[in-house]
């Protein structure tokens, strides 16, 4: 169907301009307005919410808006993004920002997948066998891009993570069966890929989150991270390389200034100090890595890593940026939760750990450092919670984070407290 126009047209001068204008329209009740006329003509009578709001810079913004109907709420996806023109159950429609497409969850046009592993019959059906399904939840999902499920079925098989893909289901599981053969504790699959959706079943051990908040000592050493990441195998090098967080660096200086535009200076002055730092400094041979390695995706039990999972990004890659990405997600974890106000000695210690290890393999500790702070820039368009008035205040605690790291010897300079 062609939706409603609206007549209404913004002229943005740059790109730049234009996904500021994007986030902010996102954010504004014209965009509800204009999702829920869309909604009323499918039959959804009600008033639209944004619940999520998705920036993907040099993509667009996607937002997942809530419509309270009279009987069971409706949700619809409204994304600048761009969608292949003809596409079954979306809507197209043009707003003050050009041009929207629009459909209802979970009929996703980048994961055809979704609709199988969000629908209780069908995965009872596909992944259950004669186990009753007890529940289905949505953990994440990212529009156009994944979405993960867990399902938890009764006595033996418990809980399943249902992992949607737009593509290349076949390659992860071969990743999962590689990494397995070379005794890193991956998650054991659940038979094959089935329409892109992997079933993975869960890891043992306590998530190293929940472990970092519960203790006053780290729960792993350094050595043992270096230890684990250095036994990744070199059949993972055959895989597609992903470009890690200073490769991308503009883009999340580019979002986090569309989040934060009254701190652009800040933020340009943090990208062009760790560009200088990463023009010199060594960054090591290009070996097999993670490519997504922190706390939320490490199980510990004991003193040792004991799984870990979400190995999507693994292939060709470097030792520092595995770690680097660690210590970004580690440093900002007190801006989450005043739980993790001890975090930051954590950080002292792995970086001082981190430092020694790479050092004796040749490697400039100071690219820590920067790609650290690479890391926490890429977090702080990622503070952004429509449900949160103040989520300001923490996108500018990441910043005042990432400032500190770059120094090189403090990684919080300032007290949190104080930004």
């Amino acid at each position: 169907m062609e939706a409603r126009t609206e007549k209404d047209t913004m002229e943005p001068t740059t790109a730049q301009a234009s996904e500021r204008d994007q986030v902010a329209y996102f954010s504004s009740l014209g965009i509800a307005e204009l999702v829920a006329a869309v909604a009323s003509e499918v039959g959804y009578i009600g008033q639209a919410t944004l619940i999520e709001l998705h920036h993907r810079p040099g993509a667009g913004v996607s937002g997942l808006f809530e419509i309270i109907t009279d009987a069971k709420p409706a949700y619809l996806i409204c994304t600048t993004e761009v969608v292949e023109p003809g596409t079954p159950r979306v809507w197209r429609t043009e707003s003050p920002i050009g041009v929207l497409h629009l459909w209802e969850h979970p009929h996703d046009p980048g994961l055809p997948g979704l609709p199988l592993a969000s629908v209780p019959e069908s995965v009872q059906a596909t992944w259950g066998g004669q186990l009753d399904l007890l529940n289905l939840e949505t953990l994440a999902y990212r529009p156009l891009r994944r979405a993960v499920l867990k399902a938890t079925f009764a006595e033996p098989l418990g809980e399943v993570f249902l992992k949607v893909l737009r593509k290349d289901a076949d390659l992860l599981a071969t990743k999962h069966r590689v990494l397995a053969d070379a005794g890193i504790p991956v998650p054991h699959l659940l038979g094959d890929p089935v329409s892109d959706v992997l079933a993975i079943r869960r890891v043992t051990g306590m998530p190293m989150a929940q472990a970092i908040m519960d203790g006053r000592t780290p729960p792993v050493t350094g050595a043992n991270i270096v230890s684990v990441l250095s036994a990744f195998p070199a059949d993972l090098m055959n895989a597609p390389a992903r470009p890690a967080w200073t490769d991308r660096l503009e883009w999340y200086a580019h979002a986090a200034d569309t989040a934060l535009p009254e701190e652009s200076t800040r933020i340009h002055a943090l990208m062009h100090r760790i560009n200088r730092v990463l023009d010199t400094a060594y960054r090591g041979p290009l070996v097999a890595n993670h490519g997504d390695f922190y706390e939320a995706n490490i199980f510990v039990q004991d003193g040792q890593i004991t799984g870990i999972i979400d190995i999507d990004s693994a292939g060709p890659g470097y030792l520092i940026d595995d770690l680097a990405c660690f210590i970004g997600h580690l440093a900002v974890l007190p801006t989450l939760d005043q739980r993790y106000s001890h975090v930051p000695d954590f950080v002292r210690y792995y970086l001082t750990e981190f430092s020694n290890e790479l050092a004796q393999r040749g490697i400039d500790p100071q690219g820590l450092y920067a790609r650290s702070a690479s890391v926490v820039l890429s977090l702080i368009a990622g503070a952004r919670d429509e449900e949160d008035p103040h989520w300001k205040f923490a996108a500018r605690q990441r910043l005042a984070v990432a400032e500190g790291l770059i120094g090189g010897t403090q990684p919080i300079k300032r007290s949190l407290s104080a930004q």
